[in-house]
């Protein structure tokens, strides 16, 4: 009973749109027009949303390659910087415990005769992650002849006791030609205590 009555309301609607009434042209163009608009939501709903979410997967795969990728050359310089602190490890332990940046300082200022120009020492201290502290010396030399600077700097700096320049402020001095002012910050490594 629900059958048929179902069929008598399409068959009621069927004949109040008067598409049986039309021509055989016009029915064509109807039924190319219903199926342009079938594909269009089709496509609209159902391919398009299907390639934009593949491309938004390969674009996320490719993302993810590269960070990939990142991620083994971070690895790669983490195990590079461990092997050379070993190494930095092993070169302080060499130099001994009784070695002080400060007194190698000013050890290598008399040896090369710069010590009068010295204005000033500042130690200080940098609390390291691991098992090193950082070791700073200020050194402000005034009236310094560039080669008397460079004979120091040849001197302190040294692979073997782990002495190096973190930075370095050279300025002519303004009083006496030909002789400079130089401030340098000198750092090495030192096992926490």
């Amino acid at each position: 009973m629900a059958g048929l009555l179902k069929n008598k309301t399409l068959r009621s609607l069927w004949e109040k749109s008067g598409i049986q009434n039309l021509e055989k042209r016009e029915k064509l163009v109807l039924g190319g027009g219903v199926a342009f608009l079938i594909c269009f939501i089709f496509l609209r709903f159902a391919i398009i949303p299907l390639i934009s979410a593949k491309s938004s997967l390969e674009n996320s795969t490719e993302r993810k390659k590269e960070e990939l990728v990142r991620i083994k050359e971070l690895q790669q310089e983490h195990l590079t910087l461990k092997n050379e602190q070993g190494t930095i490890e092993a070169m302080i332990k060499e130099r001994g415990d009784n070695f002080s940046l400060f007194t190698f300082l000013d050890q290598q200022a008399e040896k090369i005769q710069v010590k009068k120009q010295i204005q000033y020492m500042k130690p200080s201290t940098t609390e390291g992650e691991d098992t090193l502290n950082e070791t700073m010396v200020e050194m402000k030399f005034q009236l310094i002849s560039l080669e008397a600077l460079v004979g120091f700097l040849r001197l302190i700096e040294s692979q073997k006791n782990v002495v190096f320049i973190k930075r370095i402020s050279i300025q002519e001095n303004g009083t006496q030609q030909g002789f400079l002012d130089v401030i340098l910050q000198i750092v090495t490594f030192e096992e926490k205590q």
